[in-house]
Parts: C-alpha cells; sequence; structure tokens
C-alpha cells in the first residue's frame, strides 16, 4: 500500500506540474493552452491549497487521474498537499526561470543531477497519463516514472559512498530496467504503439538546430525531448564511434543569429567556425572548443581518435586531435567542401564539393586526396552502402543522386530523386537508401525519397515535413530519422512499413542530425 500511496502521489503531482498556475485557480480550463500570467504580481507566502481548491482541481482531470487520487488515503492527501504549495504558488506567481537557474548554480553536483533527472521525467509522465485508455495511460506514465528511478540511482552510484544505497540503487535499475521493457513489450502488443518500438531500438537521436544555437537531444526510450544552448550555430553533429563525445560544428554563436537556409554558413568575415567537443550526457558544458577554420560544415569522427571537418569557406579538411583538442592537419579538397563520410573500413574519406561538382577521395593514413571524382551540378553529402562497395551522392542542382563504384572511382548512373536533395544515407542491412529532399527557401520541399540498392530505383516517397535537410538512421536498420528546417521538427519513418510514425518538435531550423546507442 505504501509503495502505491507513493506512486500515486508521483502520477499526480507529475500531472500537476504540467499544469499553469492560471489553470489550477480555474477548473475545466484546457491545460493545452495556458493562459499567460499577469506581468507582475506581488509575491505571497504559499498558502496550502484547501479542500474545496483540490475538489476543483480534480474536474480538470482524465477520469483514470480523479479515480487515483480519490484513492488516496487522507496521510497521503496531506502529504500531497505539502509537496504542491510552492510548486502552486510558483505557478499563479509566474516566478522567474532565472532566479531557480541561479539557486541550481550553488547547489552541489549531485543535488542538480537528481534536479535534471526529475525534471527530465516530469514531462513524458504527464504525456503518458494523457492517453484515452486507463491502462494505457498508466503503462506509459509508468516508463518514464521507472526511468526516472533508474535515473536517480546511477546518480547515487556515481556521487554516494554507503554500500547499502548503492545495493539498492543497483536493485532498483535491475527491477525497473526489466519492468521497462515488460511494459514497453505490452505497449507494442496492446495498443500498436509507435513509441513502444522506438523504445525498443533505444538510444538517442541529436540535431543541431542551426537557428537556435542548439542540441536536442531526443530520447527514444520515453520520448522526452531536451535543447540545449551550445557556444555554435551547430550545421551538423556526429558522434564518435565509442558514443562517448558528441561533436558539433558551426560559426559562433551571435545574439539574434537565427542560423542561415542551411548551406550559408556565417557571414564573409565571421569569425573563425569551431569545433565543439560535448559530453553526450551533460551538452550544456563542452569539454572543448577548437577553432578550426573558416564555414565548418559536417564534421565525422574515425576509431582513431580523430575529427574531420569539412571547411567550405577554407577548400580543406581539418583534420583534430580530439584527445589533445587541436586540429593536427589540413587536407586540400575541391571547392566548398560539405557533406563527408568515413568508408566502413575507415582507410578513405569521401567529401562532396558543392561548388566544382565533385567528389574528393582522402586517404585517412596518408592525410591527402587521392583522387577527385566527378559527379554532377552541386553535390551536396555522400553515403556509403554498408559493404563499402558504394557511394550514393546527392546532386541538389539535378535532383538526381548519382551512384559511385568505389572500386573503379566511377559514376556508375543516377537516380531521379525529388527537388533540391541534400542528405542522403543507407541502412545499416544495405538495403535502402534515403534522400531528404529539402526543396528551396521558397518552395519548401517536404518529402523524402527512398531508393532500393538492389534494383537502384525509388520505390517510396514519404511526405515528412518542410524543409526535409538531414537524414540517420538506427543501427537495427528499424528507423529513420529527417530534420525538416522549415517545420523545426525531426521525423521518424519506421522502415518496415516505410511510413512516419512520428513528428518531433526540436529546436529552430534544425539541420544536421545523428543517432547513438543505448548507453544505459
Amino acid at each position: 500500500m505504501k509503495f502505491m500511496n507513493r506512486t500515486a502521489i508521483a502520477l499526480f503531482v507529475s500531472v500537476l506540474a504540467g499544469l499553469p498556475g492560471a489553470a489550477l485557480a480555474q477548473a475545466g480550463h484546457d491545460t493545452h493552452h495556458p493562459a499567460t500570467p499577469p506581468a507582475q504580481v506581488e509575491q505571497m507566502p504559499a498558502p496550502t491549497p484547501p479542500s474545496g481548491q483540490m475538489s476543483a482541481m480534480q474536474g480538470m482531470m482524465p477520469e483514470q487521474c480523479r479515480a487515483m487520487m480519490q484513492a488516496m488515503t487522507p496521510e497521503c492527501m496531506g502529504a500531497m498537499r505539502q509537496m504542491m504549495q510552492g510548486g502552486m504558488m510558483q505557478g499563479m506567481t509566474g516566478a522567474p526561470d532565472a532566479g531557480i537557474a541561479q539557486a541550481n548554480e550553488s547547489l552541489p553536483d549531485f543535488t542538480r543531477a537528481y534536479v535534471e533527472a526529475m525534471d527530465a521525467m516530469h514531462a513524458p509522465m504527464m504525456d503518458g497519463v494523457m492517453a484515452d485508455d486507463p491502462d494505457v495511460a498508466f503503462v506509459r506514465g509508468m516508463i518514464p516514472h521507472h526511468q526516472g528511478a533508474i535515473d536517480m540511482a546511477r546518480i547515487v552510484q556515481q556521487y554516494g559512498n554507503d554500500p547499502q544505497t548503492k545495493e539498492w540503487a543497483a536493485q532498483i535499475i535491475d527491477a525497473q530496467e526489466r519492468e521497462i521493457a515488460e511494459m514497453q513489450a505490452w505497449l507494442a502488443t496492446n495498443a500498436g504503439d509507435a513509441q513502444a518500438a522506438l523504445a525498443r531500438t533505444g538510444g538517442t537521436v541529436w540535431s543541431a538546430d542551426e537557428g537556435g544555437n542548439s542540441i536536442s537531444a531526443i530520447d527514444l526510450g520515453t520520448g522526452s525531448v531536451q535543447t540545449v544552448s551550445i557556444p555554435v550555430a551547430p550545421h551538423n553533429v556526429d558522434l564518435t564511434p565509442d558514443g562517448k563525445l558528441l561533436l558539433a560544428v558551426g560559426d559562433p554563436a551571435a545574439e539574434g543569429d537565427h542560423g542561415s537556409g542551411g548551406h550559408g554558413h556565417g557571414a564573409e568575415g565571421a569569425a573563425e567556425g569551431q569545433l565543439v567537443i560535448l559530453d553526450p550526457q551533460n551538452v550544456s558544458t563542452p569539454k572543448a572548443i577548437v577553432a578550426v577554420g573558416s564555414h565548418p560544415a559536417h564534421v565525422v569522427a574515425d576509431r582513431q581518435g580523430r575529427a574531420f571537418v569539412s571547411l567550405a569557406g577554407g577548400d580543406e579538411i581539418a583534420v583534430v586531435d580530439l584527445a589533445k583538442a587541436e586540429v593536427i592537419g589540413r587536407i586540400a579538397t575541391g571547392d566548398y567542401p560539405h557533406g563527408l563520410r568515413l568508408s566502413p573500413d575507415e582507410t578513405e574519406l569521401y567529401v562532396a564539393n558543392v561548388e566544382d561538382g565533385s567528389v574528393s577521395v582522402i586517404d585517412t593514413q596518408a592525410l591527402s586526396e587521392v583522387a577527385r571524382i566527378p559527379v554532377g551540378a552541386a553535390p551536396v553529402q555522400v553515403g556509403f552502402t554498408p559493404s563499402g562497395a558504394q557511394v550514393y551522392v546527392s546532386l541538389r542542382d539535378e535532383n538526381r543522386v548519382a551512384v559511385i563504384d568505389t572500386a573503379t572511382r566511377e559514376v556508375t548512373g543516377k537516380i531521379d530523386v525529388g527537388p533540391n536533395p541534400i542528405q542522403v544515407i543507407a541502412t545499416q542491412d544495405g538495403k535502402f537508401v534515403y534522400v531528404a529532399n529539402q526543396g528551396t527557401e521558397a518552395e519548401p520541399n517536404d518529402t523524402v525519397s527512398v531508393i532500393d540498392t538492389a534494383t537502384g530505383q525509388v520505390v517510396k516517397t514519404l511526405t515528412t515535413g518542410g524543409g526535409a535537410h538531414g537524414v540517420s538512421a538506427s543501427a537495427d536498420a528499424a528507423f529513420v530519422f529527417v530534420t525538416n528546417i522549415v517545420d523545426d521538427s525531426v521525423s521518424v519513418i519506421d522502415v518496415a512499413r516505410q511510413e512516419v510514425v512520428s513528428t518531433v518538435p526540436v529546436g529552430d531550423r534544425p539541420n544536421g542530425i545523428v543517432y547513438g546507442g543505448p548507453t544505459r
């Protein structure tokens, strides 16, 4: 019973945490359209909510939440009222977030970690319990609840000293992970739930929000999204092969900077572009910032601890030692190098040169260009098949994709796709290549062309969001993720069904995107 009471409190408080202060005072107000708080409100001591007000709040909630509240014991209700005092008053007075943030900065690291874990839990729980079906609402609400418990257990394992708390933490992690897997399987069977399928794939999708000077992280396990400001206007992101570092490249962020249309990379005379090295678990605090050169476009990393950054303004590739956080070499390319990818064995780097219609082939040991392949008008990005036998190249100004045979280093064919194709990627099983068709600023396109690699034909054209730009794929070949720079969103494509199953809001003008596997 004690566990049930605690669970009820957690779920109910999570619901209240998602409601605006004005809505708490107006039973029946639509919680999805919160009222604008007054510009200035005199702060008062936080009152204990009277029983009448508690009853009014019940009328605002989904039926399953009201039932949960009614089932609480008097002791449970009293505890909940105490928990609500500060939160209600903050909502009704429009207490400034800046003050909270400033207070959090003075807290110990472990306290901030606990608070961040709880904050990450609340929104997905709120979304979960809003489901129409009471059983589905319970399960969707409990998955992020359990994940919050796991995150807090990992924090005490990191910072704690007492053997007993660490033993409890290990037990909690084991039990909650098992229950999350069971709940995800139940959702997939009983709710036809796309989120459950994504959760089974697991991991995180990172988008480079160039217009917002930020990076958004989509947790596929819980569906939660966190957007964090970084020091550059990132055009592209990538993970190191071990997943321990997140890399972002772009021009330094400026106040009022709203990014470019996708390929501007700053104005003439702008400050030197940067590579920002981040911890995927703590994106808000860069581990290092490396000045790399003029207008960095894309970045990839190899297993030797090096990053390769294309410099569109310098017609070269900067080679960065990630451990030392310094540039250790530069490689000349064609005119305006943009997208780049490593071969599966990492012996070669292919680079799309937008302005001279070519692809540079770089020897990654000699750090020199060994070939330059003519491909067509405005190549923007390249994508290897898993075998490394072919490279697909988007030709923006031809509305086609060129196919290169890597053995002969010759173009063997071209495939018609949608307007202004930008990024391309092959699924890990090598069956399909996905091409994001961005269109133009005046006429943004919202499609992705799906190429069957066996036939070399487009077998499906999917509708995503406005300005389809970046593409990444999950390691299990189950999902493809597409950034939409006009709609500020990421579309999730189910490969087996060949359809968009989810659209996730992210930061302003997302460009590059990368999938990272589960780390828990």
